[in-house]
């Protein structure tokens, strides 16, 4: 008797424990519990604090106080934020949009410390007059992030483009494979840096670009990023160090100051020779801050090494660069993992009860 009582604690132990540990990792929607906003229309309707907690308006279509709205129409771009009460691997973002849907341009994530991850980007336009609900699918982001930037071109869709809610749909435990979400946390920021040329001594210098980004998300011309001695002088190379060789998945250029000069990104390996990763056209690109992101899937070599181009004549101004991230892994082969702690258990608690049976 006494051993069958072992058994069913056992046995409750290990079903309690496997039931939380599907719950841990099953996926959790959660409704935005902080907000703000570059502008809006009130202090009480229509402010930021109306796309809190679930949908108040949605379904329904059209101008209500239950939704945030900008300050102006038609007023440029605009963007909102919201805070999460979790850190979570987003699997989607929703937006519910109530009132001239469709100006929506950017979508990003933002991590546990405060790195912001480009997850859509696409160009404003009408969707129609009735309420949508906007689901962006996160495909790129492989860390646990809590907060999210929406960016609104207003200009795109004539009136006041209003949203009611935002949710975001993820789980605690990664859905990647092991190996890209292993590489996801190698993350370096430049620790030296040098230029083809700078605008000055002691600001605008190719150092700006060490460290995490000191503009961004901001734009226009500030003394902390980096910018070539003049403006329009053609081509122009900035080179970027870190401390770790990395295998690069990843290069993000954070551009905050008349974006789309990059024409080459390179990575020049331990032995001194140079791979290029990316190449392509300048092209003027929208007067706002930027990510502009470079998948490696070119070179197979561990680097630490970056090497950018830019042909600064074809983008009228000063091109300025505030922070170039590298993102990669120590190795290209999928290491063993640590057993999960909830594993270890379950496992030991079915070897109990397969030696109790044999008793």
């Amino acid at each position: 008797m006494t051993r069958d009582w072992w058994m069913i604690a056992l046995l409750v132990g290990l079903c309690l424990f496997g039931t939380v540990g599907e719950a841990y990792a099953q996926s959790l929607t959660q409704w935005a519990v902080t907000a703000s906003a570059s502008s809006e229309y009130g202090s009480g309707d229509w402010s930021a604090k109306q796309m809190l907690g679930q949908p108040d308006f949605y379904p329904n279509y059209g101008d209500s106080g239950y939704a945030w709205a900008p300050a102006h129409g038609n007023n440029g771009l605009q963007w909102v934020e919201l805070g999460f009460a979790e850190a979570v691997y987003v699997d989607r973002v929703d937006i519910y949009e109530t009132f001239n849907p469709g100006a929506i341009v950017r979508v990003e994530l933002i991590d546990t410390t405060g790195r912001w991850h480009l997850v859509w980007e696409g160009t404003g336009g009408s969707a129609g007059t009735t309420a949508r609900l906007f689901s962006v699918r996160n495909g790129i982001v492989t860390v646990p992030c809590q907060r999210v930037r929406i960016t609104l071109d207003t200009d795109s869709v004539s009136g006041w483009n209003e949203i009611d809610a935002v949710s975001i749909t993820g789980s605690h435990t990664s859905s990647w494979p092991d190996a890209q979400a292993e590489a996801a946390m190698v993350i370096q920021w430049a620790s030296g840096a040098k230029a083809s040329s700078q605008y000055r001594v002691d600001r605008w210098t190719p150092e700006c670009m060490t460290g995490q980004p000191d503009v961004y998300p901001k734009y226009g011309d500030y003394d902390q990023a980096w910018t070539a001695s003049t403006p329009n002088g053609g081509w122009e190379w900035v080179e970027l160090f870190y401390d770790e060789a990395v295998y690069v998945q990843r290069i993000d250029v954070y551009e905050t100051y008349n974006p789309g000069a990059v024409v080459k990104v390179e990575l020049i390996d331990e032995t001194g020779t140079v791979h290029v990763v990316w190449e392509g056209r300048a092209q003027l690109a929208p007067a706002e801050s930027r990510i502009f992101s470079i998948d490696n899937t070119k070179v197979d070599i561990p680097a630490r090494h970056v090497r950018l181009v830019l042909q600064t004549d074809q983008v009228p101004g000063w091109n300025e660069i505030d922070a170039v991230c590298l993102i990669g892994a120590r190795t290209t082969v999928q290491e063993p993992r640590p057993v999960d702690p909830r594993q270890r258990l379950a496992s030991s608690l079915q070897r109990s009860i397969r030696i109790l049976r044999r008793c």
